[in-house]
């Protein structure tokens, strides 16, 4: 048999999504006292979202366990979906870094505003 076999592994539907996001690598104790100032961030964007995580096109000076911050700005929502996500994955694409993150946490109405994304 020739040709590759792929076995999807993901646990949530994922579709095509493109919006602004905004994200702050986060290490040790000194991080969670920057969190608490105005810190910079980083900005990227998106190309798929699910109710497990989303993938960001963007700078990461981070790896692969580290924890991240995130603001995913959403069309016609004032307020962005705020959370915690963890690097699963970097990847080097000509110019620009891709990476996999994969939600620690959302809160009831960021989950809702997922689910209608990817309509479930």
């Amino acid at each position: 048999m020739n040709g590759n076999l792929f076995i999807e592994r993901r646990k949530f539907k994922r579709v095509d999504f493109n919006y602004r996001i905004t994200y702050k690598l986060i290490r040790g104790e000194e991080e969670v006292q920057e969190i608490k100032k105005a810190i910079m961030k980083k900005e990227g964007k998106t190309s798929d979202i699910s109710l497990g995580g989303i993938k960001v096109y963007g700078e990461m000076d981070g790896g692969p366990g580290d924890i991240i911050r995130l603001e995913i700005h959403v069309d016609g929502r004032d307020e962005p979906i705020t959370t915690f996500a963890e690097i699963k994955w970097i990847k080097q694409e000509k110019d620009k870094k891709i990476f996999g993150l994969e939600f620690l946490i959302l809160k009831d109405k960021d989950r809702k505003t997922i689910e209608e994304i990817v309509g479930e």
